[in-house]
């Protein structure tokens, strides 16, 4: 019989010691217990005489500048045994100091150990920590331990004799060993049977089955008596509960029929989860957040394995969801109690982990059953297989396709009726006994080797067109599909086959049709870039010689003019025949536009010689030319531009624009000339300069090297509020700024205003955003747009999305069109014009009165303001015709309704002149000059 008693208070420790009369039973002594947080530098002096010491243990996790001491007293007085142990029966702590004092307060012992510290620290090599304890008669000891850990608090302190340690020892490792060898054998059944039947159910539940195990054993703390290793207890535990759910998912959903894969994502995305919970929390929220995922994650198996059974048969999905819920209870039962800081006798939990093994056992069963099941599918499936076989026979037989079977060498083994069809043969027998080898059915015999190299690699070849050969010796084009396959030792081909000829021709002219031009024969422009485009590739990557010839015809337009379209199109197509003999053999000639050719050189034939001897010859070819029609006879002249590939040159569109400006200075020699690109031409250096502004606009798009400048326009008969100005453009380049008559040119001419275009607006509305202050004393801000926003239906889009972005009142803004580009795009003009205007935006007429016909249009086009060109303001005081001009163009505004701003105005007698007049606005230098946004000052305007 077990006798505890408790003494009284010792004195100057303020501690009930626990007092051994003639035994002791191991769970009293957490009563005795009392707990001190300090901070972790704290020693033993330090906490001994604190008055915090507390009898309950706040089981809040410690923060990482805390540790837990504790303390205990013990006290013999009677019995036999004398050898006693402390034992810490948590291996997961991970620091943890036992020091032993005797009556004196001295320190008999010190065992500093603890999961994160070398497995040899422990003073007993055993799963869990143990000091041991002498005690005779009469000792009284003190027992003071420290924790450091960053999870659960869970203290199970016990003082056992030896002898009892021993007993309760022997029966838990032999329970260890009953659980732990159940699931090893599980394991290797499992993986053995993999092994033998090739089924990955089997695979997978014993991959669960060992991260049980060692799950089990780790917890345990039987891998780190096992290895020494204790360091990642922890994260070995949850890396492993994370290889059992992923493992025991994808058991589920190889047992299971039709489960959609977002289950499976789930499922897989759970057990990943757990592995990154690993790297991103302490111990205590690790363990939180794995019991939820863990919960939920089983919670998904349980119910994916009743929602997605096997209606036939049901009873390994519910097999397997029992095993899961034992799982289930057992785990949630454990590491709930844990997280609460309490924690079962090790010999409880192990009769709880039956609960494991028990269900784990009925997963296993389950996992049978599921594959008895697929065994009788499989006989029910080969039985249906073989009635099928007599169908199959008949469908070989009156297939419409030909279908054969053949050795990889050649050699033909089966063949169908519409097999022999295909090929011109009477019968099977016929073909089987003549047909030496499947090599005679190609035109080509490069084609079969090409067709066995393809199945060698892929081992099938689909849809794959083919020159064949019929028993006649007549060509056609058929499509064989064929797969290559390994039976009885050797390889096989099993294929279809079916006559393609009258598809194929209509193809190969549809394919003519896509590259020549179809009154000339000759290539067209599409195919010439693309050869082009490949070619200018090899020429840069290899230094292969280019050369392009481009060709104009003279006089062309008066054979249509005169004659027809038709007598037209009969000249091309003589013309183009003579100069494709010529071309033919040395490049490719291709038919670019009405009366334009290209010529395309490469390799030898693109030497500057050979190049230019072959541009004379196509020259003199059309000077001998004679065309007759009704009697009449004609001739033309031609124009040869000729450029040869340098290392400058980097698109086909570059290539062919400076060809096109060579033949054009050519035009510009006379006609009948060729001439040849140098970039010592003025004109070419010009060419060059657009180059290398149309590099530096791309620069400035990508890089936002463009700057927002503005000027002010002066209300003239109004009293003036707010800001009136207008945006303006300039670039940022090494040199300085870039006004825009530097780069605009280029920018028109290789279509990158409109691209400019959204730059501007979309600086300037994000501008006024960020300045909702200026934002509110704008009246009206002009912003200019090139033709070519104008017909771009992408930017009308951009420009609604922007002011709905930043938030910019329509009415605040007014877009300048000039008045060249008004008449030449009225249509698009007119339909963005009216689309912004509903929407409350203005628009203004730049540079009125430039033009020829400029008062007509004005009518067509509704704007609200009119710019008076400013080529007619800065002289109006000194020149009559002017001054007239400027009244005529106020006068016509004022009668439809529109407002006027004379641009140019340079001095205050103007400003004057044309406040008389009636003009509305004045800009000009007179008024303000240009400035950065950056630095927007309001305009001062003169007292009325």
């Amino acid at each position: 019989m077990l006798l505890l008693m408790v003494s009284p208070v010792l004195a100057g420790h303020g501690v009930e010691p626990l007092v051994i009369e003639s035994g002791l039973e191991g769970d009293e002594v957490q009563q005795h217990v009392q707990y001190l947080r300090a901070h972790r530098s704290a020693r033993l002096s330090d906490v001994r005489h604190s008055q915090q010491w507390q009898k309950e243990l706040d089981i809040a996790p410690l923060t990482p500048q805390e540790a837990l001491w504790g303390r205990v007293v013990v006290q013999r007085l009677g019995g036999s045994e004398s050898h006693f142990a402390f034992m810490f029966a948590n291996p997961t702590v991970d620091e943890l100091d036992l020091l032993l004092l005797d009556e004196q307060q001295r320190i008999l012992q010190n065992v500093v150990t603890g999961a994160e510290r070398r497995f040899d620290s422990r003073g007993i090599s055993h799963r869990f920590y143990i000091l041991a304890l002498d005690l005779e008669p009469g000792d009284k000891r003190s027992l003071y331990f420290r924790i450091k850990d960053d999870g659960p608090l869970v203290v199970p302190l016990r003082l056992i004799s030896y002898s009892d340690m021993l007993t309760q020892g022997q029966l838990n490792l032999a329970l260890i060993g009953l659980i732990g060898g159940a699931l090893f054998i599980m394991t290797c059944y499992f993986l053995l049977s993999y092994v033998a039947v090739r089924s990955s159910v089997r695979f997978w539940f014993s991959l669960s089955s060992l991260s049980f195990l060692l799950l089990f054993l780790n917890i345990e703390g039987i891998l780190s008596q096992l290895t020494g290793v204790s360091t990642f207890v922890e994260d070995v535990s949850l890396l492993l509960v994370a290889g059992a759910l992923f493992s025991s998912a994808k058991v589920a959903h190889l047992m299971l029929k039709q489960v959609p894969q977002y289950w499976r994502f789930i499922s897989y995305l759970m057990a990943i989860l757990l592995v990154v919970n690993t790297l991103l929390f302490n111990e205590y929220w690790q363990l939180v957040f794995a019991i939820g995922l863990a919960g939920a994650a089983i919670v998904v198996q349980w119910g994916v394995a009743l929602a997605y059974s096997n209606r036939e048969d049901g009873r390994p999905n519910l097999f397997y969801a029992i095993g899961w819920s034992m799982i289930t209870l057992m785990g949630l039962a454990q590491t709930s109690l844990y997280v609460t800081g309490l924690a079962l006798e090790p010999q409880t939990s192990l009769y709880l982990t039956l609960l494991l093994l028990l269900g784990l056992l009925l997963i296993a069963f389950a996992v049978e059953e599921h594959e008895r099941a697929q065994q009788r599918s499989r006989h029910q499936q080969q039985s249906d297989t073989i009635r099928d076989l007599r169908r199959f026979y008949n469908l070989f037989r009156n297939s419409a396709e030909g279908l054969y079977t053949s050795t990889l060498s050649g050699k033909l083994v089966t063949t169908n009726p519409a097999m022999c069809k295909v090929f011109g043969y009477e019968n099977e027998q016929q073909m089987l006994a003549e047909c030496q080898t499947t090599a005679q059915f190609y035109a080509h015999e490069k084609d079969r080797l090409a067709l066995v190299e393809e199945l060698r690699q892929s081992g099938v070849v689909l849809g794959k067109e083919i020159e064949g050969v019929r028993r006649d010796g007549s060509h056609f084009w058929f499509s064989i599909s064929v797969q290559l396959r390994h039976e009885h030792n050797e390889d096989y081909l099993f294929g279809t086959v079916f006559d393609i000829t009258e598809r194929k021709e209509t193809n190969l002219s549809l394919e003519y049709m896509a590259t020549h031009d179809p009154l000339t024969g000759v290539f067209n422009r599409r195919e010439f870039e693309r050869r082009l485009r490949s070619d200018l590739d090899e020429a840069r990557g290899k230094g292969m010689p280019l050369t392009l010839i481009y060709m104009d015809l003279d006089q062309f337009k008066v054979v249509n003019d005169t004659c027809g379209h038709k007598a037209g199109d009969i000249l091309i197509k003589q013309l183009s025949n003579q100069l494709n003999d010529v071309v033919e053999g040395h490049g490719l000639l291709a038919r670019l536009g009405g009366d334009e050719f290209g010529v395309l050189l490469v390799g030898d034939e693109a030497s500057e010689d050979s190049a230019y001897i072959l541009a004379n010859r196509l020259m003199t070819v059309v000077q001998e030319f004679r065309f007759v029609w009704e009697g009449r006879i004609f001739t033309l002249g031609i124009s040869l531009g000729l450029v040869p590939h340098h290392e400058q040159i980097h698109t086909p569109e570059q290539l062919l624009s400076m060809a096109d400006s060579a033949c054009y200075m050519a035009k510009e020699q006379g006609r009948n000339q060729i001439h040849t690109y140098s970039r010592e031409d003025e004109q070419i250096q010009r060419y060059e300069t657009e180059l290398h502004w149309v590099s530096l606009i791309n620069e400035a798009l990508e890089d936002d090297n463009f700057e927002l400048f503005y000027q002010h326009y002066h209300p003239l008969n109004d009293l003036a509020h707010g800001h009136y100005y207008e945006i303006l453009l300039r670039m940022n380049t090494k040199e300085g700024l870039g006004s825009p008559a530097s780069f605009l040119p280029a920018a028109e001419r290789y279509n990158l205003t409109a691209q400019v275009d959204r730059w501007v607006i979309e600086h300037f509305f994000r501008w006024l955003s960020d300045n909702p202050q200026h934002l509110a004393h704008l009246e009206r801000a002009n912003i200019n747009l090139s033709g070519q926003s104008l017909g771009d239906k992408e930017l009308r889009l951009f420009v609604l999305n922007a002011f709905e972005k930043y938030g910019i009142p329509y009415r605040k803004i007014c877009f300048e069109i000039t008045e060249s580009m008004a008449i030449i795009k009225m249509d698009e003009t007119l339909q963005f014009i009216r689309t912004f205007r509903k929407l409350g935006c203005t628009f203004a007429l730049d540079d009125f009165g430039s033009g020829f016909s400029s008062y007509g249009y004005l009518k067509n086009l509704p704007v609200n303001y009119v710019k008076i060109d400013g080529s007619f303001v800065k002289d109006m005081l000194t020149d009559k015709v002017d001054m007239a001009m400027v009244r005529s163009i106020q006068e016509v505004a004022k009668a439809m309704d529109m407002e006027t701003v004379a641009e140019f105005v340079e001095t205050k007698d103007i400003m004057a002149e044309l406040g008389k007049m009636g003009v509305d606005y004045a800009q000009g230098y007179g008024v303000a000059k240009p400035r950065s946004l950056k630095q927007f000052e309001p305009l001062i305007y003169p007292k009325q």
